[in-house]
């Protein structure tokens, strides 16, 4: 039975993906020549894979498995961000035309389970695939489960994607400037770096993603911040510290004082400028690395996350979940035979490699395949170094959507220069409170 919730709402790449991808397609989406009815059981996959982050990754997976098995088509749809994603499928399930597999980011995991209606990984085992039993258990570790828990336990999808924010730089540029190689290792070498590289080439020193909150909760949360507080059912937006504005502040000092990091709202633009060779250290998803290694004309390196002194390092676990919304009993066994073949060791690998991901799975670390590419791209070393270091993109409860916009909101009103930090996290604290409560 379905969940039903209260309101409905490059070429290296493709030749690894065509070589051994069968292994993971489940038995009974391969097994038979036709579909019972002799037509293929049609299901839609809807993604947030641009072409810089994964994009044709997606689509030879879809073309591999589609080639695999002669009952199952799929179909792929890109969307230009996980937000935008939950708006356009509230829209079509209204409409009657739901697909069958959505990517949910970790911080919608109390937001959809909530709004939509989606049928469980754990029901859909149960329902339809017992010899599954074991599946999730053995695919995944514990802790990567349960990030795709909400705070009710309830499972609402497979994981499927997980990075963190790691600090990519231009060596060529710091060497430039006179500074290390081996780039800022603390945030306030980090601050010092882009002030000294604006200031020795008239290059921006750096550019952090935005677009979202990821980044942002990263700077507030390493500089001592809790984005959010639970007590018993009780939760409280806590963002605006003294330590929350402190962080913020000089986050805003760059931009606005020492002019040595530039604000671009659209994150496309920052990876582009980093990748010409105008910005010196850019501070985004470790999925951005397959693009950076491809693009960029200069000595690229990677380091962690430039920590607070005095704070732990604190990276918000991007990604996402796949959950299945498909609404016909046919079509969620083929969304499930779908998720399975992606969660192949090696598929899994393959990801990694495809999209600069940190390993999902517990498979995908003994792929061969993925040992040849951490051997190859030492960028990845960062955000495996990290990992111990991930906490989950803030969830908001209630009017989630809401909250994530009047926090992006208020970082472009600081970095904007129209409010100062204290009156713009002030007013934001209180907007995301009311949302919670709403």
């Amino acid at each position: 039975m379905m969940i039903q919730k209260k309101r409905i709402l490059a070429a290296a790449l493709s030749a690894a993906l065509m070589a051994g991808t069968l292994a993971g397609c489940g038995a009974s989406a391969a097994g038979n020549d036709e579909a019972a009815d002799g037509e293929k059981v049609q299901i839609q996959y809807w993604h947030i894979n641009s072409e810089n982050q994964g994009g044709a990754a997606v689509q030879e997976f879809i073309d591999t498995f589609n080639a695999s098995q002669d009952e199952i088509e799929v179909e792929g749809r890109f969307n230009a961000s996980y937000d935008e994603l939950l708006k356009n499928l509230q829209a079509d399930t209204a409409a009657g035309n739901a697909p069958s597999i959505v990517q949910v980011s970790w911080s919608n995991i109390e937001y959809f389970p909530a709004n939509f209606s989606y049928i469980s990984p754990e029901e859909i085992v149960s329902e339809y695939f017992p010899e599954d039993e074991t599946f999730l258990t053995d695919t995944f570790s514990d802790s990567i489960l349960d990030l795709a828990r909400n705070s009710e336990g309830v499972l609402a999808g497979v994981p499927y994607s997980v990075s963190n924010p790691v600090l990519f730089y231009n060596a060529d540029l710091l060497r430039e400037a006179g500074l290390s190689e081996n780039g800022p290792q603390s945030w306030d070498e980090f601050v010092s770096f882009a002030k000294t590289v604006k200031e020795k080439t008239g290059k921006y020193g750096a550019y952090l993603q935005e677009g979202d909150t990821w980044v942002l909760q990263a700077i507030l949360e390493s500089g001592g911040a809790s984005m959010l507080t639970r007590d018993g059912d009780t939760a409280t937006a806590t963002f605006n510290s003294e330590k929350g504005k402190a962080a913020m502040q000089s986050y805003a000092d760059m931009v606005l004082t020492d002019e040595s990091a530039v604000h671009l709202t659209n994150n496309d633009e920052g990876i582009q400028a980093f990748n010409d060779g105008e910005i010196a250290m850019y501070i985004g998803s470790i999925a951005k690395a397959t693009n950076i290694m491809s693009s960029a004309n200069f000595d690229v390196r990677s380091t962690t996350f430039p920590a607070f002194e005095g704070e732990d390092r604190a990276v918000p676990a991007g990604g996402c979940y796949l959950a299945i919304t498909a609404q016909d009993p046919e079509e969620q066994k083929a969304a499930w035979e779908f998720i399975k073949f992606l969660c192949s060791d090696d598929n899994a690998a393959k990801w990694v490699a495809g999209t600069g991901y940190v390993p999902a799975t517990k498979g995908a670390e003994n792929s061969q395949i993925l040992k040849d590419y951490l051997e190859q791209n030492p960028l990845m070393q960062a955000a495996m170094d990290q990992r111990a270091d991930a906490v989950q993109w803030t969830a908001w409860p209630g009017s989630a959507l809401e909250a994530q916009q009047a926090l992006i909101d208020m970082r472009d009103q600081v970095l904007g220069g129209t409010k100062d930090v204290s009156t713009a996290m002030d007013e934001c604290q209180a907007k995301v409170q009311a949302f919670i409560e709403d």
